[in-house]
């Protein structure tokens, strides 16, 4: 469905969306689907972002909140490197990153770790179970084995010619070796023995 709040009114469950586009867009269109794509992303703006954070983090860390100074300037030997930042961003826009449709050893997980271990002592992968109505799978990969069967009046077909083939065999196989009376005296009743009352 278009908007999430179509899976809470199924449920009759009162939810509101909060959006700025008024109405349902034509097949998602005019927001670029449900998928990244590449060609969309401002590498600039990114760039520009990571250094703000770089930035931030490091005069929270080293203490320097308040002094005039860049601590990852443009032309010095800590400065943001796009062609790093662009590669990642391959990465990720041809990656699924939500946490359903990554299994636990993906390699995407297994990269970023190998990433961060670069940079830090210790990396520590956590895997979250999250409870709730929804159902989430780890792989994303499955075989899937399709067999076409015989339907049930094939069954019922075979069963009957399989049953009088061995009624058939049966009855020629006693008439061959005791005669037909005998064959005949399998179908009779037994004579009823009456007591005798004295």
């Amino acid at each position: 469905v278009a908007w999430e709040h179509e899976q809470f009114s199924r449920l009759r469950v009162t939810a509101a969306t909060l959006s700025e586009l008024s109405v349902t867009p034509e097949l998602l269109e005019s927001t670029g689907g449900l998928f990244d794509t590449r060609q969309y992303v401002n590498e600039t703006a990114i760039v520009r972002g990571v250094k703000l954070v770089a930035e931030s983090l490091a005069r929270h860390i080293y203490g320097h909140q308040g002094k005039n100074m860049q601590i990852f300037a443009d032309e010095s030997s800590l400065a943001v490197n796009p062609a790093y930042i662009r590669s990642w961003l391959d990465v990720l826009s041809q990656t699924p990153r939500v946490a359903p449709f990554l299994s636990k050893d993906d390699p995407f997980v297994m990269a970023l770790k190998k990433e961060l271990a670069g940079h830090v002592d210790e990396v520590n992968v956590q895997h979250e179970t999250l409870e709730g109505i929804f159902t989430f799978y780890d792989s994303t990969s499955a075989r899937l084995n399709i067999c076409q069967v015989a339907s049930v009046t094939f069954d019922l077909l075979l069963l009957l010619v399989l049953g009088s083939y061995l009624i058939v065999l049966f009855s020629f196989l006693v008439i061959t070796t005791r005669g037909l009376d005998d064959l005949i005296s399998l179908f009779r009743r037994p004579p009823s023995r009456k007591l005798k009352t004295a």
